[in-house]
């Protein structure tokens, strides 16, 4: 039901949550602090990280055709997902060992979806929706919203 403005000081518009979506913010002193950390943030929407060790080790190297931190960013999260997807492995550690402006290497530590690892949600898809990266005081920020 829609409502009539009730005021000078009522904005033009509200955030409303879709519940088809879920995401996270995270932070970085620096651009593969904020990859490390985003990984992790993903990985804590899709499972319960409190059963899972560092058991195994998958290499990451991504790459890009120009330079866009942003696409770099979905591309890292992309390739973590595809692993839990393809292989069920849950990533509880990340690590960005070399990075440019169009390429990251690194590598993710975790292990296989066991049965003492609780599932949360089902992410689909990380997406370009509301992708924000920007530069802060402390370092950088980004927003990146799940298809769930």
């Amino acid at each position: 039901m829609l409502t009539e403005p009730k005021g000078p000081s009522t904005p033009p518009f509200e955030v409303v949550d879709h519940t088809a979506d879920i995401g996270i913010i995270a932070y970085g002193r620096n651009f593969p602090e904020l990859l490390e950390n985003a990984a992790l943030g993903m990985m804590s929407l899709m499972v319960d990280l409190e059963n899972v060790q560092n058991q195994e080790t998958r290499p990451i190297i991504i790459g890009i055709p120009f330079p866009e931190k942003e696409l770099l960013l979905l591309k890292w999260l992309k390739e973590i997902h595809y692993l839990f997807e393809s292989e069920k492995f849950v990533t509880l550690s990340a690590k960005v060992t070399d990075w440019s402006e169009t390429s990251v290497t690194g590598f993710v530590q975790g292990e296989r979806l066991r049965p003492e690892i609780a599932l949360l949600h089902h992410v689909k898809a990380v997406t370009h929706h509301l992708l924000q990266l920007e530069e802060q005081d402390f370092g950088l920020k980004a927003q990146i919203i799940f298809d769930v």
